[in-house]
């Protein structure tokens, strides 16, 4: 156990409590202990220590009182290759060949010459006859044909009966053996396919006019038949699915017949109808699984309104509350067969909160032809056609902005069909302080990249536009309108936190596919960067190329040399640093090249956990030669290490971890935890700290001490370590007590 040391205050000096003392020597040590990071007790700081038998230190132990050695690394242990490990063979039951329905010898009965006698139904006993059956039976049966020799040519059934070689017999089998039967549906995923939109107020052309949309999530199509969609009532909605839904699409099914929606064709038609006082959605694929449900509690419907006909619409995620909303106004698709717009989004994306420029949704459907009139009136000038839904994509946000400068943020857009979109009278908004007014086109599936405020943000890739105004790292919307004013596509539509995208590493927000909810966003994963930002550093995103989300994960990079985290100090209660005071700036992150070529450090990074609150410390250009060690304070780096736990993780350029060392709680001052030997793979706690020079095993001191130096130790001079540290205690006792004399 480790071995936790209090100064006491002896007459003629005074040492603070609490204050550990560095190993000098090297004393044999005891045998291994387990804990990584024992507990550590202490009495309060302030309190004198009663006299012990040593008349410098006061030992406070574990009850094993066991020396420090070695611990297992907790986080990178020795573990044998696939190739080390002794696989010992086991035995596999080999299911037997059983014989398939074809391999097995059917009886067949001696042909008959003559036979009136009328087999029961049910009997598997052969029946042969020399006259065709009567016409008046109503059911086929089979037959099993005597022929002289057998074939192996596999016949189509056929209704008909064919004639044997023999013209006077032929033998009928009315089987009556059950196949073996196969194994069942394969039964999808949860939220495979999706209830996405139920339109259960109906339309303002009739509340019988009800509508539902299924939502295929995924980038798969996926067969419909065999699937279900019920409301468990007999009387109610119970329909058996047919067709298919492609992937990332949408399935509108229409109430009794093709008018409920009257410009969209339904993509099935049925029948029975939804309470409207609620009840419960489910959605069954072929094995009987239950895949998705609405309002899977019961009761009243959860969104959706009797009065204004509006759909309900789903928000994202399993079913459940807060899951569903009303729809917002903002944009009606398709009209019912009245000719008004329909309160949903039928076969499209479901509605978004509507923006604060627009007075009210009334002005976003369409409006029912003008009536001719005597009275000349002024012809307006034609108004744009509106682009079609997702057209254009907002495809990734670097809301995060960059290493260089959070405010270096970017935004690219995405046209994912065949032909140039001109981007003129096009705008990008977030109904705050960003308004841009786009510029220029965007070539088939091509990228159209924006940064913000000049040309620096990324670099060394030029941007298509600039643009001022920022976003908000707490998250907001953001909106592509066309020329018509009609949304074309949104990021975080539902407002709230971003749904991806990393502040901390500067990691962008990447869109997986599809239409604007949260599972279709990703954050960038930290291989496949593109481009620099203005100080240098790689960029955590993939501005105008293709995201790297969607790309397969690359080989790991070679590294001609191993570089590690050596040590780390994590609770320090002395000035380390040497900068004349005491503070958790004196915390350090020390690594060590234990490799025999050198390597350039330019762009790595020193970080905590993934995600947690210190920002990514980007090391300069620097090179760490062979078996050189690098110690990194904390007044440096920023990156504060908690002392109830913490990961320390060192990244290469592409965001690759190339090592990283995890703790637990840490109770005593001064100790620091790393690798002994240098560099190699197992970790201690208990180090005396030693930032830029090799490990030391702490040991408490035992007076006298004996000296077992491997350090330069001068006879007759103070031992070199506390000439490092003068200030230590132990130190400043030397004048008085020779206690640290070399021989």
């Amino acid at each position: 156990m480790t071995h936790a040391v209090r100064f006491l205050r002896p007459a003629g000096g005074l040492l603070a409590a609490g204050f550990l003392v560095p190993l000098l020597f090297f004393p044999p040590l005891g045998p291994p202990f387990q804990d990584s990071i024992p507990p550590l007790t202490s009495s309060p700081a302030d309190a004198d220590l009663p006299a012990t038998e040593n008349p410098i230190l006061s030992e406070t132990l574990s009850p094993a009182d066991a020396d420090l050695t070695a611990t297992d690394n907790r986080i990178l242990p020795e573990t044998s290759s696939p190739a080390d490990v002794d696989l010992t063979a086991t035995e596999t039951a080999v299911p037997s060949e059983a014989p398939s329905p074809t391999d097995v010898d059917l009886p067949t009965p001696p042909p008959t010459e003559t036979s009136t006698e009328d087999m029961p139904d049910p009997s598997p006993t052969p029946t042969a006859t020399g006259t065709e059956a009567p016409a008046t039976i109503g059911t086929f049966t089979p037959t099993l044909e005597a022929s002289s020799s057998p074939t192996h040519t596999p016949e189509p059934v056929n209704p008909s009966l064919t004639p044997s070689e023999s013209p006077t017999a032929t033998s009928t089998h009315t089987p009556t053996a059950t196949l073996p039967v196969g194994p069942g549906p394969t039964p999808f995923g949860l939220m495979a396919v999706m209830i996405n939109e139920v339109a259960w107020p109906g339309t303002a052309a009739s509340s019988n006019d009800e509508w539902i949309e299924l939502i295929n999530p995924g980038p798969s199509s996926i067969d419909l038949r065999g699937w279900r969609l019920t409301d468990g009532d007999d009387d109610g909605v119970d329909i058996a699915l047919k067709g298919s839904i492609p992937g990332y699409g949408l399935y509108l099914l229409e109430r009794t017949d093709d008018t409920t929606v009257l410009d969209l064709a339904a993509d099935q038609i049925y029948t029975g109808a939804l309470n409207n006082s609620g009840e419960s959605l489910e959605l069954i694929d072929p094995s009987g699984r239950v895949i998705d449900t609405a309002n899977a509690d019961g009761g009243g419907w959860p969104a959706g309104s009797v009065d204004s006909h509006a759909s309900m619409e789903r928000l994202a995620g399993e079913d459940g509350p807060g899951v569903w909303r009303t729809f917002t106004g903002c944009w009606s698709t398709g009209v019912d067969a009245a000719g008004t717009p329909v309160a949903g989004t039928p076969r499209n994306p479901n509605s978004m909160p509507c923006p604060s420029a627009t007075a009210s949704p009334t002005l976003l459907a369409a409006s029912a032809s003008p009536t001719s009139s005597a009275t000349p009136t002024i012809t307006p000038s034609p108004q744009p056609t509106p682009a079609a839904s997702q057209s254009i994509l907002i495809n990734e946000v670097a809301w995060g902005g960059t290493i260089a400068d959070s405010s270096d943020e970017w935004i690219e857009l995405h046209n994912p069909g065949p032909d140039p979109v001109d981007l003129h009278g096009w705008r990008l908004t977030d109904e705050g302080d960003l308004h841009v007014t786009l510029l220029g086109s965007i070539p088939p599936y091509g990228f159209f990249l924006l940064e913000r405020t000049d040309d620096h943000p990324v670099a060394d890739v030029a941007a298509d536009q600039i643009y001022t105004g920022g976003l908000n790292n707490d998250g907001e919307s953001l909106w592509l309108l066309d020329p018509a004013g009609a949304v074309i596509d949104s990021a975080n539509g539902d407002g709230g936190g971003w749904p991806a995208g990393n502040g901390a590493a500067r990691h962008s927000m990447e869109r997986r596919g599809g239409d604007d909810r949260s599972g279709n966003w990703g954050t960038f994963p930290g291989y496949g960067g593109v481009g620099h930002d203005s100080s240098g550093n790689r960029i955590g995103g993939t501005p105008r190329h293709p995201n790297a989300i969607n790309q397969p994960a690359p080989a790991p990079t070679h590294i001609p040399s191993r570089v590690v985290i050596n040590e780390v100090l994590i609770r320090p209660h002395y000035d380390w640093e040497g900068t004349g005071g005491v503070s958790p700036s004196d915390e350090f992150i020390e690594l060590y090249n234990a490799g025999d070529l050198s390597v350039h450090l330019l762009g790595w990074t020193l970080d905590d956990a993934e995600g947690a609150g210190s920002k990514p410390y980007v090391i300069a250009d620097t090179v760490l030669q062979p078996h050189e060690f690098l110690a990194f304070f904390r007044s440096r780096t920023k990156v504060a290490l908690n002392d109830t736990g913490d990961t320390v993780r060192l990244l290469e350029p592409g965001g690759r971890v190339v090592d990283q060392i995890a703790y637990l709680k840490v109770r005593a001052y001064n100790l620091s935890y790393g690798r002994l030997p240098d560099g190699g793979h197992h970790l201690f706690y208990g180090l005396w700290p030693t930032a830029g020079l090799p490990n030391v095993l702490f040991v408490e001191p035992r007076l006298p001490l004996p000296i077992q130096d491997t350090f330069d130790c001068p006879a007759g001079h103070m031992h070199p370590l506390l000439v490092q540290f003068p200030s230590l205690p132990l130190a400043r006792l030397h004048a008085t007590t020779p206690l640290l004399i070399c021989p």
